[in-house]
C-alpha cells in the first residue's frame, strides 16, 4: 500500500526500528462519526478561515511514522500545517475551513495503521513519576541555594566575616528543606521496607542522608567545620531523585506501550429490558443477562447460544484455531471467539467473577525476589556500621577527642553511602531497556532481570507464538491469476470475515493488490454467511459468488479436491482453490538453536492437535519428550511445576497460557490482535520474528556484567574514601569532590558496558 502511494521513503527513515503490527485492525472500518462532529465543532470556532484541532494518534513508533503522516496530510486538499509530538502522541492540525476533510484524512491514516482519538483520551502520567519530577524540581532549587551559601566558605571566606553566620544559617535552612521535603521520599521507603523486614537500596541511602544531616547539625552547633555536610545532603538528595526518576520513567514508558496495543475481553451489548442496547464491560456481565458479542469479539462467560447456530474458535482455550460450529441452546464456553460474520446473541449461565476466563486472567503475583541483592545489602550495611563504629572508637580510645571520633564515625557512614550505585544502576536499566525497545521488545517488570538468571527451560505455546496468528496462503499466485471480477468478489467475501482462512486470503489480497482496498473500502456490499459452510455474495448481475468449504455449492458431478482449505465459486462453478498452512515465525529455527547452544532446554505446550504440533516441533528440533499437545491450561501449569520448577520462561499469547504463566518464573508475550495477558507478562515484543528473545538474554548478561564492574568500582572508591576517613583526613569539601567523581566513573563504566551497540545485538 505504501509502495502504490509513493511512500517508500518510510522504510528508509524507519531504519532498523521494529514497529508494532496492526494485524487485522487495519481491515476494520472504524466508526468516524465523532471525527465529523469534531470538525464541525472546530470550524464553528475558527477565525480567519483557518481551523485548528488536536487529537491523540496511536501507532507512531519512529521518525518514519512522523514523515508518513505528514506526507499524507500534505496531499490532502485544504491543508495548512501539521505538528506531531511523538513523545506524547499528540497531533495538531490546521486547515482551511470548508476545504479539508478530517474524515478522509482519518480514514487514510487508519488504512495504513494509525488511529486518531479525542485528546481527552490521552493517558496520564503515573503518580509516582509525577511525584518524583516535582521533588526533583524542589531538590534542584534547594541544592542551588545550599551551594550558593556554602561556596564562599570553600573559596576562603573567613569565619570572622560578618556574613559568615548568616550564610551558614541559610545553607542549613535549605539543606533542612531538601532533606525534609525531598529526602523524605527515601526515608519513608526505607522505614516501610524495615517494617516488612526487607532490605532495600533506599535503606543505605536514607542512612547516609540522616548521618550527614545529623553530623552537620552537631558541627554547626559546636562550630566544628569538619562535620558540616549540608551541601552534601542537598546534592545527594538531588542525584538520587534523578536516578530514581530514570528508573521509574523507563518502566512506565514500556507499560504505556503495552496499554496502547493490548486489549481486554472488551464490551458486550445487553439485550432486552430497560438496558436493551447498552454496552457494558465484559467483567460486568451477570448471570441470566442476555447479551450480544460482535464478530471477532470474545465471549466472557459460559452462556447458552440464543441464535440458531454460530461459528466459534476455541483458540484461547485449547490453542485450536479451527472454528467449531455450535447449535442453538448449547453452552458456549467462556473465552471462545466469535468468528461468524454476524453478531451473536447469548444468555449468561454465570457471572464474570465465576467464569473460567476471569480465573485465567488473574494477574500473576511476582514471587521472585533478588535474595542475592538482599544478602549483599545486609552484609554491606553491617560492615559499614561495624567499620564506622570501630574507626570512631579507635580515635576516641587513642586520644583523638570526642569530636574527632564523631567526625570519623559520620564521615565513614557518609562516604560509604551508595551514591554512585543509586545513579548508575537506574542508568544501566535505562540503557538496556532502550536497546531492547529499538529491537521491538519491551520490559514491563524490573524483576525480570533477576528471574532470567534462573531460567533453564524456554517453554513455548504454539499457535500465535511459534507460529503467526494468521496462517499463510500456500499458493499466493492464485491471487495474481484471478480476474478483476473474481478478485473483487474474493475481497468482498473475506474483508469482514474473521475466519482464519478468510483472514489469510485477505492478507494476500492486500499484499498483492493493495489498491483494491482503496476502490472498495467505501462500498457497502451485503454478504450472507452459512455457519460451517462459507459466505455468499450476489453481485449486481445476480451472479452468486461463494467462498467457503470446497464441497459447498459444488456441482453434483464435480470431483472436489478435499485437500483445499477453501474454494471460490461463481454460480457453483469452481474459480479458485486456496491452500493455507501455519506460518512459522521468522528466525524460529535459529532462535531454538541459540537456546540449545546456551544449554537451555526448550519445550512446546500446546492445546492444538498432535498432528499440528509435532511437525512444528520436529522442524525446530525440539525433542518429542518436551512436546505436549491437546493440553488444557492446568496441564500446562502442571508440566512446568514438574519438569521446570522455578526455572521456566513461558512465552504464550492466549488465556489458555495464563495458568502456565503463574507457574513460570518469568513470562513473555508477542503483540497480536487478541492478547490479554498483559497483566501477567514481564515483557512483550513486536514483529514477526522471535529473535528479540535471544537479544533479551544477551543484554541481560551484559547488564549483569556491567553492574558487577560498577560494584567493583564502588568498592574501590569506598576503600580509598574509608581509608581517608580512618586516617582523619576526610573533609566535607573532599567528600563533595569525591562523591561526583565516583558517580562519573561508574557512569562511564555503565556507558561502555551497555551504551555502545554491540555486534552481538544482531542475531
Amino acid at each position: 500500500m505504501l509502495e502504490e502511494g509513493g511512500y517508500l521513503r518510510f522504510y528508509e527513515l524507519k531504519g532498523n526500528t521494529v514497529v508494532p503490527p496492526m494485524g487485522s485492525k487495519v481491515f476494520k472500518n472504524a466508526n468516524l462519526d465523532w471525527v465529523e462532529n469534531e470538525q464541525i465543532k472546530a470550524e464553528d470556532q475558527s477565525s480567519n478561515g483557518q481551523t485548528r484541532a488536536s487529537f491523540q494518534i496511536e501507532g507512531i513508533s519512529c521518525i518514519g511514522c512522523v514523515w508518513l503522516i505528514e506526507a499524507i496530510f500534505k496531499e490532502s486538499p485544504g491543508n495548512i500545517a501539521l505538528k506531531i509530538d511523538s513523545s506524547s502522541s499528540l497531533l495538531e492540525l490546521c486547515w482551511h475551513k470548508d476545504q479539508f476533510s478530517l474524515v478522509d484524512f482519518a480514514e487514510r491514516l487508519q488504512r495504513i495503521g494509525y488511529q486518531i482519538s479525542p485528546p481527552s483520551e490521552r493517558p496520564r502520567q503515573s503518580k509516582v513519576t509525577s511525584q518524583i519530577e516535582a521533588l526533583i524540581g524542589l531538590a534542584g532549587f534547594f541544592l542551588l541555594n545550599t551551594m550558593l551559601f556554602t561556596l564562599p566558605t570553600y573559596l576562603g571566606m573567613s569565619e570572622t566575616f560578618f556574613l559568615a553566620p548568616l550564610f551558614r544559617l541559610l545553607a542549613a535552612f535549605f539543606s533542612t528543606l531538601s532533606l525534609a521535603i525531598c529526602g523524605g521520599y527515601f526515608i519513608k521507603r526505607a522505614v516501610l521496607a524495615l517494617r516488612r523486614k526487607v532490605l532495600h537500596i533506599d535503606l543505605p541511602i536514607a542512612a547516609g542522608l540522616v548521618a550527614a544531616y545529623a553530623g552537620s547539625l552537631i558541627g554547626w552547633a559546636l562550630g566544628y567545620s569538619s562535620l558540616l555536610y549540608f551541601d552534601f545532603v542537598a546534592t545527594f538528595v538531588f542525584l538520587m531523585l534523578v536516578g530514581r526518576w530514570v528508573q521509574e520513567f523507563a518502566i512506565e514508558r514500556n507499560q504505556a506501550h503495552l496499554q496502547k496495543h493490548f486489549q481486554g475481553p472488551g464490551e458486550v451489548t445487553l439485550i432486552g429490558g430497560h438496558e436493551d442496547g447498552e454496552n457494558i464491560q465484559a467483567d460486568e456481565v451477570k448471570k441470566d443477562q442476555s447479551y450480544s458479542i460482535s464478530p471477532g469479539a470474545i465471549n466472557p462467560v459460559a452462556a447458552h447460544l440464543i441464535d440458531e447456530n454460530a461459528a466459534l474458535s476455541l483458540e484461547w482455550i485449547n490453542g485450536e484455531p479451527e472454528p467449531v460450529e455450535w447449535k442453538i441452546g448449547t453452552i458456549v464456553p467462556a473465552g471462545s471467539i466469535n468468528v461468524s460474520s454476524e453478531t451473536l446473541r447469548l444468555k449468561a449461565d454465570e457471572s464474570w467473577s465465576d467464569s473460567l476466563l476471569a480465573e485465567l486472567l488473574q494477574p500473576v503475583e511476582n514471587s521472585i525476589t533478588n535474595n542475592k541483592i538482599q544478602r549483599i545489602l545486609k552484609t554491606y550495611l553491617l560492615f559499614v556500621i561495624i567499620l564506622s563504629g570501630l574507626g570512631g572508637g579507635l580515635w576516641l580510645l587513642f586520644g583523638g577527642g570526642l569530636l574527632k571520633a564523631l567526625q570519623v564515625f559520620i564521615s565513614i557512614l557518609i562516604v560509604s553511602c551508595p551514591c554512585a550505585l543509586g545513579v548508575t544502576l537506574p542508568l544501566c536499566d535505562q540503557i538496556a531497556l532502550r536497546r531492547l525497545r529499538k529491537m521491538g521488545l519491551f520490559v514491563k517488570n524490573p524483576s525480570l532481570w533477576a528471574a532470567l538468571r534462573k531460567v533453564k527451560t524456554i517453554v513455548f505455546d504454539k499457535t500465535g507464538t511459534l507460529t503467526m496468528e494468521v496462517p499463510r496462503l500456500k499458493n499466493p499466485d492464485v491471487i495474481e491469476n484471478l480476474s478483476l471480477k473474481a478478485l473483487r468478489a474474493t475481497y468482498i467475501l473475506s474483508r469482514k470475515n474473521t475466519h482464519p482462512v478468510a483472514r489469510s486470503i485477505l492478507h494476500s489480497i492486500l499484499a498483492h493488490k493493495a489498491s483494491l482496498s482503496n476502490t472498495l473500502s467505501l462500498e457497502h456490499q451485503i454478504t450472507k454467511e452459512t455457519i460451517g459452510k462459507g459466505v455468499l455474495w450476489v453481485d449486481q448481475n445476480d451472479n452468486q459468488w461463494t467462498l467457503g468449504k470446497p464441497v459447498w455449492k459444488a456441482k453434483v458431478d464435480e470431483i472436489v479436491d478435499q485437500s483445499a482449505n477453501a474454494a471460490l465459486r461463481l454460480n457453483g462453478k469452481l474459480v479458485a482453490k486456496f491452500f493455507i498452512q501455519e506460518d512459522l515465525r521468522d528466525d524460529a529455527r535459529e532462535v531454538v538453536h541459540f537456546f540449545h547452544q546456551e544449554n537451555l532446554a526448550t519445550a512446546i505446550l500446546s492445546g492444538d492437535r498432535k498432528e499440528r504440533v509435532y511437525p512444528i516441533a520436529d522442524d525446530l528440533k525440539i525433542p518429542r519428550p518436551s512436546v505436549r499437545s491437546e493440553c488444557d491450561p492446568y496441564e500446562k501449569a502442571r508440566w512446568i511445576e514438574e519438569e521446570a520448577f522455578e526455572s521456566a520462561l513461558m512465552i504464550g499469547d492466549g488465556a489458555n497460557d495464563s495458568m502456565a504463566f503463574k507457574s513460570a518464573i518469568c513470562r513473555g508475550t508477542p503483540v497480536v490482535d487478541r492478547n490479554i495477558l498483559e497483566a501477567s507478562s514481564d515483557f512483550f515484543f513486536f514483529g514477526r520474528s522471535l529473535k528479540t528473545i535471544p537479544s533479551l538474554f544477551k543484554i541481560a548478561k551484559q547488564r549483569h556484567q556491567t553492574i558487577r564492574n560498577v560494584f567493583w568500582a564502588a568498592i574501590s572508591y569506598n576503600c580509598i574514601a574509608v581509608a581517608l576517613c580512618l586516617s582523619g583526613h576526610m573533609h566535607p569539601l573532599l567528600a563533595a569532590i569525591l562523591m561526583p567523581l565516583s558517580s562519573i566513573a561508574t557512569l562511564v563504566i555503565a556507558w561502555f558496558g551497555l551504551g555502545k551497540k554491540s555486534s552481538r545485538d544482531s542475531f
